[in-house]
């Protein structure tokens, strides 16, 4: 299924992601199947839970992602889904393990120097 992200809506304190989910024809002289997806996210929790505003796509990408592996092709035709504090707490904590890996890798790929100037001749 390819997953394209429409947009978003805000209703007070609730924040709509819309998406479209196009399921490929099994054969090119059928049109493919067409799914709907909205999920809602409260933006006080997203704020409790320290989620960037900005990541709320990939945030539905990934919940949506992992729904589909569960799902049987064609068994459904729209989704409504409301993001719950589960939801973010994992997604902020895959998105906090990244981060240390990448300081981390680039802690070690920095060279250290042994002595205060050591690499550069002293002037004469």
């Amino acid at each position: 299924m390819r997953l394209v992200y429409l947009g978003f809506t805000q209703e007070s304190s609730v924040r709509r992601y819309h998406f479209h989910g196009i399921m490929p024809a099994e054969r090119p002289s059928k049109a493919g199947t067409n799914i709907e997806f909205t999920l809602d996210a409260d933006l006080s929790l997203v704020a409790q839970c320290h989620v960037k505003f900005q990541d709320g796509p990939a945030l539905c990408l990934h919940i949506l992602t992992t729904a589909h592996d569960g799902m049987e092709d064609g068994s459904i035709q729209s989704l409504k889904y409301a993001i719950t504090r589960e939801d973010l707490s994992a997604f902020a904590s895959a998105k906090n393990a990244i981060t240390e890996s990448r300081l981390a890798r680039r802690a070690r790929s920095i060279p250290r120097v042994s002595g205060p100037s050591s690499a550069w001749p002293r002037p004469t």
